[in-house]
Parts: C-alpha cells; sequence; structure tokens
C-alpha cells in the first residue's frame, strides 16, 4: 500500500511541475505575441538613432506594403562609414529583413534583424556564413541582443 501511495505522489509532482513549466511557456508566448500585436507597421514607422561615444546608427523605416522598407547609415568610430537601404518583414517581435550597402566603394549585401524593445531597436548579432546570397546568419534562435546599441525613435 505504501508503494502505491508513493507512485501516486511522484505522479503528482511530475504533473504538478509539468503544469508549471507549460504555464511559464505559454505566459512567455502570451507577452511576446502581446508586445508584436501592439506593434503594427504603422508604429513602427520613424527614425530611429544610436548615438554615443563617436559611433552613430541611423535607420528611417517606412511601411511599403507588407514590409518595412528604409535607409540604414553606420558611422561606428574608426571605422568606414556603411550607408544603404534595408528591407524586411516583422517576424514575431524581430524584423528580419536585407541590408544592402556601400563601403568602400563595394555594394554588398547582409542579412539583419532588428530586436523590437520597449525602448526602440537592437541589432542581433550572431555566427554567419558567406553564400553567394550575402552575409548570413548561421542560426537566427542563436541571436544576442546584448550589446547596448539600442536605436530610439525619434
Amino acid at each position: 500500500m505504501k508503494r502505491i501511495y508513493n507512485a501516486l505522489a511522484i505522479a503528482l509532482v511530475i504533473a504538478g511541475l509539468s503544469a508549471c513549466n507549460s504555464q511559464t511557456s505559454t505566459q512567455k508566448t502570451e507577452e511576446k505575441d502581446t508586445f508584436t500585436n501592439n506593434n503594427n507597421l504603422e508604429d513602427l514607422q520613424g527614425t530611429y538613432e544610436y548615438s554615443q561615444n563617436g559611433d552613430t546608427i541611423s535607420l528611417k523605416l517606412a511601411v511599403q506594403n507588407d514590409s518595412l522598407i528604409g535607409d540604414l547609415t553606420y558611422a561606428l568610430k574608426e571605422k568606414d562609414k556603411n550607408v544603404g537601404v534595408f528591407r524586411g518583414v516583422v517576424q514575431d517581435s524581430l524584423i528580419v529583413g536585407e541590408y544592402y550597402f556601400q563601403s568602400e566603394g563595394m555594394e554588398s549585401k547582409r542579412e539583419t534583424v532588428l530586436g523590437m524593445v520597449p525602448e526602440g531597436l537592437i541589432e542581433g548579432f550572431g555566427e554567419v556564413v558567406d553564400s553567394e546570397d550575402g552575409m548570413r546568419f548561421v542560426d537566427k534562435n542563436n541571436l544576442r541582443f546584448d550589446h547596448g546599441m539600442v536605436l530610439k525613435k525619434k
């Protein structure tokens, strides 16, 4: 009889832990969806800028059909200036797209992912590969958004 109670207690603990994990996962998904749904494309239009310690990043976004398009400029201290156009779409709480730019007289293209945070937009960084289609992320699920260069909406 004692074994039955032990087995029942273990089953209840496992069921309780599963419910907690399920609720946490559902809650995170709902928070992410709520944040994304509150940001329609029109809300994302505008000029975003980061400027600190001699580094400046400027992005001016406009809506074009179901996409976002805009001028993107990087003027980072002690690096070549990049000037180009960003085209992207909203996927969850990210803006995923391509950055077509010129640097050192050469035209280039690279995949660019911007995370939507309450303060504005922040670029994701991760491992990339050079392909025929420009620089691409190896795995967009492993991008880092922790560098602190938040583009704030003006």
